[in-house]
């Protein structure tokens, strides 16, 4: 239930469903069978998916798995170049989330963020091994999350304290 919720209003903060609509307007014929909010990474090989900064700069835009096609943003990935592909699914306090890892033919290798969505499990159009997975935490990650919790304490004690 949670995850349906928060898909639903990540999805309505990025108009998932207005620009799957004018995708498919435009383009009659490539049928789309998954779609949803995304934050993008190239990265370089076929790493771990990590908590750094390479999120931080993340591309945003909605993701499109298309018969022939996927489309995040600037990005359209032929489905004929996709060499591998895998969706990473991972769990926190706000819902399940997934990682769709593709690596294509030229060796360029993505990873999509995203929340948990049906849409892409059920999917035959991409061959995907859905991997239950965690998340690394990068070392800048770890010391942006030391730094709030130390400020969230220097605050409390402030208030408590009343200094």
């Amino acid at each position: 239930m949670l995850n349906k919720i928060m898909k639903s209003l990540v999805d309505l903060i990025y108009g998932t469903s207005r620009k799957k609509k004018k995708y498919k307007s435009s383009n009659e014929n490539d049928k789309v069978f998954a779609s949803g909010a995304s934050k993008g990474i190239i990265t370089n090989g076929n790493v771990d998916i990590t908590k750094g900064t390479n999120w931080v700069n993340s591309q945003r835009a909605i993701i499109l798995l298309t018969k022939s096609r996927i489309i995040c943003g600037k990005w359209i990935i032929p489905i004929e170049e996709i060499e591998s592909s895998e969706l990473l699914k991972i769990s926190s306090l706000l819902g399940d989330g997934m990682v769709l890892k593709i690596q294509t033919k030229d060796h360029i290798n993505y990873q999509f963020g995203m929340q948990f969505n049906p849409e892409c499990t059920e999917q035959q159009i991409l061959p995907l091994n859905l991997v239950k997975s965690k998340i690394k935490y990068s070392p800048f990650s770890i010391i942006v999350r030391l730094v709030a919790l130390g400020y969230l304490i220097f605050w409390i004690y402030n208030k408590v304290l009343g200094h």
